[in-house]
């Protein structure tokens, strides 16, 4: 009888604790990573529903977080920390209230505030400045899955700088596909330094070499269009 090899389909022979660990560390690195991508993703499709129903929802204190961008007086906002709504904020320039002193805060912006000062209950604003360049973590509003989420974004990222050697890709290459590609953190920790579901001891790849950095800003690009894409087929959906 012929012992299997680690290179023999996907069978444990070969594997050590110090591979258990080191793989069992990586997959929990990339569902902190999932759970947090999954609920940037639940945000880019937000159920339309009444001003009204912003008003019982901050009255309840369903309300966790608010985001408001004041070129449209497009509010979000969510119950929890997964499940997102959205609204449009009729003007609010006819109100008898003092005029804003403030030229960065619109009439609407204040009236949102009042709403969430008379509801009792402390919920974040966030105004967007027009174009805003997004880091995906950011845009989680769960506080310890956002702290999660970039704790475990650096870190892998300070992993990925510090590994001799890569099997795909070499640093510049991984660098480009973590930044520009963003979703790249996910791809690295199911592949690098080898296949998540492979010993350490797997032999190397022998097929080409690493991909360098030109090549890793190309697929950084194509994947960062392809998140882009997918995103808003989400939303079209």
């Amino acid at each position: 009888m012929v012992a299997a090899t680690p290179a023999s389909g996907i069978g444990y022979a070969g594997w050590r604790h110090g591979d258990w660990w080191s793989a069992g560390f990586r997959l929990l690195l990339l569902l902190v990573l999932v759970a947090g991508a999954v609920t940037v993703a639940a945000s880019a499709r937000p159920a339309e529903r009444l001003e009204s129903d912003l008003n019982a929802d901050l009255t309840v204190g369903r309300v966790t977080y608010l985001d408001y961008d004041p070129s449209d007086h497009r509010v979000r906002w969510v119950n929890g920390w997964w499940r997102w709504s959205a609204t449009t904020l009729v003007s609010k320039e006819n109100d008898e209230r003092p005029p804003v002193v403030d030229p960065k805060r619109d009439a609407a912006l204040e009236w949102l505030d009042g709403q969430v000062d008379a509801s009792g209950h402390l919920v974040p604003i966030r105004v967007r400045a027009g174009y805003e360049p997004r880091w995906w973590p950011a845009e989680i509003v769960w506080d310890p899955l956002q702290a999660a989420t970039t704790i475990a974004w650096f870190g892998t990222f300070l992993i990925m700088l510090g590994s001799a050697s890569h099997r795909y890709a070499n640093r510049w290459a991984w660098f480009w596909l973590f930044t520009i590609g963003q979703a790249g953190v996910l791809l690295y920790l199911i592949m690098e330094p080898q296949p998540l579901w492979r010993p350490r001891s797997w032999p190397p790849h022998t097929g080409r070499a690493p991909a360098r950095g030109g090549t890793g800003l190309m697929a950084a690009i194509l994947l960062s269009l392809t998140v882009s894409l997918a995103a808003a087929g989400i939303t079209a959906g």
